[in-house]
């Protein structure tokens, strides 16, 4: 009997495997989230109340952002360390302007050259070791213009808690089936995910574990690196975070 599951034991690392976004990716970045992309670019540039000239999108993906961030007339950097999505996100260029850098966010800094840097749709957040995300976090400051800006786009703690469900299984047009199993551990700060993707009769399984915080715990670990609070939101519209909100969209400045 030929075997056509394919297996990606639980890494630390998980996020540097590009087979996970090769698998995974045209689930997670399709027309629809594309769409949702360029809405939420707009929202989000109305929420800040000013243009940015140049804006720095981390864990960019193939594009979803970046791409209509440079449609708005804004000199975009795109930073990313899947070479199968910054390939994407190449492709789709169109004429457009985007500097695109093959990069791991721990390590990306360019001294006070961005007005805004956005970390989207929970890109931050992949690390084991808690001393990263700080680190992250002081590199984006390093980068921001004084009095620059950064937007944080996270799920929430409290929402995870009265949502999260044990299993949950979506359907695709195209007759593929992906089975989600996620878990709160380590005190509710890390979400646990078993993904398993049905693909005719291919499966194709990969775990992976991403820290998750609360505003109150975000809001701190920001203070931390120097990046005052401004606000925090229910999404891009700029509702109220509340125990309803789907998503921890934070907006802080560089002190």
């Amino acid at each position: 009997m030929t075997d056509h599951s394919d297996h990606s034991d639980h890494s630390d690392d998980w996020y540097l495997d590009d087979e996970f976004w090769r698998n995974f990716g045209s689930l997670m970045f399709n027309a629809d989230t594309f769409a949702r992309g360029s809405q939420e670019v707009q929202l989000l540039l109305d929420l800040l109340g000013e243009h940015p000239g140049t804006v720095l999108d981390l864990g960019c993906g193939p594009g979803r952002h970046a791409l209509p961030l440079a449609d708005a007339g804004l000199k975009v950097t795109a930073v990313d360390t899947s070479p199968s999505l910054l390939a994407q996100l190449e492709a789709a260029l169109d004429g457009r302007d985007i500097e695109i850098v093959e990069a791991d966010m721990r390590e990306f800094t360019r001294e006070q050259a961005f007005d805004l840097v956005i970390v989207m749709w929970t890109s931050f957040g992949y690390f084991p070791d808690e001393a990263d995300h700080r680190r992250v976090l002081d590199r984006i400051h390093d980068s921001l213009k004084p009095g620059g800006r950064l937007v944080l786009d996270l799920v929430g703690l409290e929402y995870l808690c009265r949502h999260l469900q044990p299993v949950h299984l979506t359907e695709y047009d195209d007759g593929r089936i992906l089975v989600e199993r996620p878990d709160l551990t380590a005190d509710m700060t890390r979400l646990e995910n078993e993904w398993m993707l049905i693909d005719g009769d291919r499966v194709h399984y990969h775990s992976f574990s991403h820290r998750v915080w609360s505003a109150g715990e975000i809001r701190s670990l920001l203070a931390q690196a120097g990046l005052a609070v401004e606000s925090i939101h229910g999404d891009y519209a700029g509702s109220d975070y509340d125990l309803e909100a789907e998503r921890l969209v934070v907006i802080a400045q560089a002190t």
